[in-house]
């Protein structure tokens, strides 16, 4: 933070950085109750709740909606056309703070022309955090969540943006569900040619 004949430690960057990503995940605990009022709980086990939003919230909402309501993470897997900046760094933040133990993200190469920053940006945090990222042809939107207890699927029309508009989103809580998706998911990104 300390700036001596104008050579600044970073520091300061890294201090506003930090600061954003807290308003942002604040903001996202404003959403979660908008969430909370929409459905009252979480899906039981084999329950599914249908959800239809008009810029309420977005799919990165549930994420920090099911931390507050079962705890830690053990195990996040995305499948996402598109992903921005500032969800990245909450992602980090919930992963360095014990929320988020495993994160796996298979996106859009394209993203890598669309967005060039933002792919620059997460293949640099991936090198020191529990996230593996692959590249493929993906326009499918899902997000799995386990915990210790459940085992989510939030499938919809939401991408891991902040461009929510009327979205529709399907949110369930079922084993054998979440580990078919889980092995397409992953069978994706294993058999991928490099």
């Amino acid at each position: 933070m300390f700036d001596i004949l104008g050579i600044s430690d970073g520091s300061e960057q890294e201090d506003k950085s930090g600061v954003m990503v807290e308003q942002f995940l604040q903001m996202h605990g404003e959403r979660i109750e908008s969430i909370k009022n929409l459905l009252g709980r979480i899906p039981g086990d084999g329950e599914i709740f249908f959800l239809w939003t008009v810029n309420s919230f977005n799919s990165f909402t549930f994420i920090p909606y099911i931390i507050r309501e079962c705890g830690i993470i053990e195990e996040l897997i995305l499948s996402t056309y598109s992903i921005n900046i500032r969800i990245i760094d909450a992602l980090v933040r919930l992963i360095d703070a014990g929320m988020i133990k495993q994160v796996d993200i298979f996106i859009s190469d394209s993203i890598k022309s669309r967005l060039p920053k933002v792919c620059d940006h997460l293949m640099a945090v991936v090198e020191h955090k529990p996230i593996r990222v692959t590249f493929s042809w993906n326009h499918s939107k899902i997000a799995l969540i386990k915990t210790e207890d459940h085992y989510f699927n939030i499938e919809g029309s939401g991408n891991f943006s902040e461009n929510a508009a009327h979205e529709q989103y399907v949110f369930l809580n079922n084993r054998k569900i979440f580990e078919f998706r889980k092995k397409e998911i992953l069978y994706g990104i294993e058999r991928r040619p490099d």
